[in-house]
């Protein structure tokens, strides 16, 4: 089925719109003003969220929708000797923090990457390094091999030991820069950048096994699921590639926009999100659609998520949908009175947490779309 709204932009229009998007993120310079879009991840009971640029808070949700503050990071961390409060300046935090038990580790704008426990029941740093180039990408997480493959603004690949911080030699790999997470394969890490390439890293050398030009830059995370690849662009393409293969094109799928947010899997249908508001369900193994949905002119930005059945999709204008999984069909829709959603949710049990970008977190029912706001910034 397929369910379009009235007045559908024109390819010419909608392009233009979504140029201008990047253009002010600052695809073409030094972000001048970062704020950060990272998404809110579950941590000893706790859900932390980026309360303000390059700033944490760890708040404990009751089941009444209210929420308590335990704890802010940097504010409250406990510092190794010779770190003074003063040295940590996150700036922003695009990548979104890694959880692994009581440990949480960061890569911030500002270059920063870093560990911090909550073992004890509030922050404490255990090791923090500063590379020379900002950070957008969400690192990739070896949790066996205890390694963070970090991409920078630099176009490099930087492997950091999550033990004690260790920093391996930069790995030079595009030309433009990398914004969208690594996604880790058997021994090999793949990494898309805004250059059109995408490349297959050897994870223990950092040697390049392959590189395959795509039709469009990558700013969103590609998943991988087996031998299959999947990959969003801007040239309003969504590619399956062959890792087997060299990255050989299986199929690819036209949408009506740029492919930014990360796609969703979930058995053999994909789920993906275009920056014209569009979601298309495609058939994992051949990329033939299976319906589109799309009521409303605003860019999907977080990755949609299925939680009691129901296929939840948020747009940067704060409207939110419930829609049918296997026919595309509208079973609810909520408007935030203000805030924009621009990063992936937190599903729990409790419904899908989502943070705007003022600070604030919101609580959807997926059943209902019925909102609470279980956080405001102060």
């Amino acid at each position: 089925m397929s369910v379009v709204g009235s007045g559908r932009r024109s390819v010419f229009v909608a392009g233009l719109v979504g140029l201008l998007a990047l253009l002010a993120a600052g695809c073409t310079g030094n972000i001048a003003d970062p704020d950060g879009w990272s998404a809110p991840v579950l941590v000893d009971g706790l859900v932390l969220v980026q309360e303000r640029p390059g700033e944490l808070v760890a708040l404990s949700l009751g089941d009444d929708g209210s929420s308590r503050v335990a704890w802010r990071f940097p504010e409250d961390a406990g510092l190794p000797a010779g770190l003074d409060p003063d040295d940590i300046d996150l700036e922003a935090l695009y990548a979104t923090p890694i959880v692994d038990g009581d440990d949480v580790y960061l890569a911030a704008y500002s270059g920063d990457v870093l560990a911090f426990s909550v073992e004890s029941g509030t922050p404490r740093v255990r090791w923090l390094r500063r590379l020379s180039n900002h950070i957008v990408a969400t690192p990739a997480y070896d949790a066996a091999g205890g390694m963070l493959y970090v991409a920078t603004e630099a176009g490099q690949l930087v492997a950091v030991e999550t033990g004690n911080g260790a920093l391996g030699d930069p790995l030079a790999l595009a030309s433009e820069r990398l914004w969208a997470q690594p996604a880790l394969g058997a021994g090999t890490v793949y990494v898309g950048g805004l250059d059109e390439w995408v490349r297959a890293i050897d994870r223990s050398t950092l040697a390049e096994r392959w590189s395959h030009r795509i039709g469009g830059a990558i700013a969103g995370d590609p998943i991988i699921d087996g031998d299959t690849l999947y990959v969003g662009a801007m040239d309003r393409a969504i590619y399956a590639l062959d890792v087997l293969a060299e990255g050989a094109e299986l199929w690819r799928f036209p949408g009506d926009g740029w492919f930014w947010a990360r796609p969703l899997l979930v058995g053999e249908t994909l789920y993906a999100a275009t920056a014209n508001g569009t979601v298309y369900a495609l058939d994992a193994r051949s990329g033939d659609e299976l319906w589109h949905f799309g009521e409303e002119d605003s860019e999907v930005r977080g990755q949609p998520v299925l939680a009691d059945g129901v296929l939840v999709l948020a747009l940067r204008s704060g409207a939110v949908f419930g829609v049918d999984p296997a026919t595309g069909d509208r079973l609810w829709r909520e408007d935030l009175l203000d805030g924009e959603l621009l990063a992936d949710p937190l599903v729990l049990e409790s419904g899908i947490l989502y943070s705007t970008d003022n600070g604030d977190l919101v609580k959807v029912d997926p059943l209902s779309g019925a909102m609470t706001f279980v956080f405001e910034r102060g």
